[in-house]
């Protein structure tokens, strides 16, 4: 048998075909979209194309399940609130169920990368872990005692709406000043342009930085010791095995990641243990491998 991951972005969005015993991803698919408010179709087509070019019939999926960059409801059936995209509908996993026939559950696609790295990356064996998503947001999801952990509100791992700028840049949450604004690869759009000018972006900043712009570095730097803070509170506060990162940010390890992870590791507090701190092992994957094996009550066949 055979379960589809599903990570949906702002213009593309990424199908995994997984065998269901060994969690083995056989093949994958990226699908670039104009309008992502309905897109059952596309997923249709992009599955279709996986089992065919693998000689699996359609038939022997039992269920798909989809990484939403946002709030998804309880039973994983309703999208409730998606800051950075916000065109998804509602209905998205009732849409997707008709269509594909088999059940289909969302989950926030912070959560999927968190709980994908606990079966099968890097933080395979722990007890709590954290895994961050650098992206144009940012994303966390925390997985604890072999479960993912949703908090009572069901918002749990919002780190990147944490107040980081007291009446700051404006945020797709509806809020201002959130962590993400500044530390995430949209928020450092934001900075790049302010400094370098129109039509600038994030990756102009990181280039000008290492060509010896001191200003380039000196904003970058903060943005890094701005990101540590926060996560210096969830050390803190949880005292989890490991963190992880993943999403495109985490890439930019000479000027980004690994002085975030050594601010981290100086600053937060430790009675002579500190967490594993490392790049997550499934990169862009990692989302997939959640949304697939997101546990699921219903992997039955539908009417």
């Amino acid at each position: 048998m055979y379960r589809i991951g599903v990570d949906i972005g702002g213009t593309k969005i990424n199908i995994g075909l997984f065998k269901d015993d060994d969690r083995k991803l056989i093949a994958h698919k990226k699908v670039y979209v104009t309008d992502i408010s309905d897109l059952s179709n596309d997923i249709k087509a992009g599955v279709g194309e996986l089992c065919t070019a693998n000689g699996i019939k359609y038939g022997d999926i039992v269920s798909c399940g989809v990484g939403i960059p946002g709030t998804v409801s309880a039973d994983g059936k309703e999208i409730i609130k998606v800051p950075n995209i916000g065109i998804l509908a509602k209905d998205t996993a009732i849409k997707l169920e008709k269509t594909l026939k088999v059940p289909v559950k969302l989950v926030q696609d912070s959560r999927a990368a968190a709980w994908g790295e606990y079966l099968c990356g890097g933080a395979t064996g722990t007890n709590t872990s954290v895994c961050v998503t650098l992206g144009t947001g940012i994303g966390t999801g925390i997985v604890m005692n072999g479960e993912i952990y949703n908090g009572a509100l069901g918002c749990a791992g919002e780190l990147g709406h944490l107040v980081a700028v007291e009446n700051g840049r404006e945020c797709g949450c509806g809020k201002k000043g959130c962590l993400e604004k500044y530390c995430a690869g949209g928020g450092l759009d934001i900075t790049a342009k302010e400094l370098l000018g129109a039509g600038k972006t994030a990756s102009d900043l990181f280039s000008e930085s290492k060509k010896g712009n001191e200003k380039a570095q000196e904003v970058i730097n903060n943005a890094v010791k701005m990101l540590g803070r926060g996560l210096i509170a969830i050390v803190n506060l949880m005292s989890p095995d490991c963190i992880l990162f993943s999403g495109g940010l985490s890439d930019q390890e000479e000027l980004y990641l690994n002085p975030l992870i050594d601010y981290i590791k100086e600053h937060c507090y430790s009675a002579g243990e500190l967490p594993v701190i490392k790049k997550a092992e499934l990169g862009e994957f990692s989302p997939l491998y959640g949304a697939a094996f997101v546990p699921n009550k219903e992997i039955i066949e539908l009417d």
